[in-house]
């Protein structure tokens, strides 16, 4: 009996992801495959309108971009000001300040291979990818989380 083997993704693959229109949001940074490489694009209202008319050609060509320290640095965060393993952004809104804090993949145990934030301690958003993140602080700021 032949089990199907899972296909060996090579370091430079592309991973094919099916995004829906439901997880993206105008202002979400992707990989895109132009055809002669990959580049970052920022999803717009024409990206969103194509998602929803094609998705199967949509997510041919685009992939998430993994969530790493170089990104998190782009987008304006820092752990000079929080404890080691954490990287945070503060946010400002009128006279409020919210630290919006990431625990770094393996801070917190094995089992915490992506970025984390933490909820009273117990409770965990796993973040792997770009638009996740930009995603979430969203939810929480419901400001778009754009590069600086």
């Amino acid at each position: 009996m032949n089990t199907p083997q899972k296909p060996q993704l090579h370091k430079h693959s592309v991973s094919i992801s099916a995004f829906s229109v439901h997880e993206l949001r105008i202002g979400s940074l992707l990989n895109y495959d132009t055809g002669e490489g990959i580049s970052h694009t920022i999803i717009d209202w024409q990206d969103l309108k194509w998602l929803t008319e094609n998705p199967d050609d949509f997510n041919k060509n685009h992939s998430p971009i993994l969530l790493t320290e170089e990104w998190l640095l782009k987008f304006g965060f820092s752990d000079k000001d929080y404890k080691n393993g954490y990287i945070g952004k503060d946010f400002k809104s009128g006279g409020m300040i919210l630290d919006f804090v990431l625990s770094k993949p393996f801070e917190k145990g094995e089992w915490n291979d992506t970025y984390t934030f933490g909820f009273e301690g117990h409770r965990f958003i796993k973040l792997k990818y770009v638009h996740e993140l930009q995603n979430f602080y969203h939810t929480i700021t419901d400001v778009m989380l754009s590069l600086s």
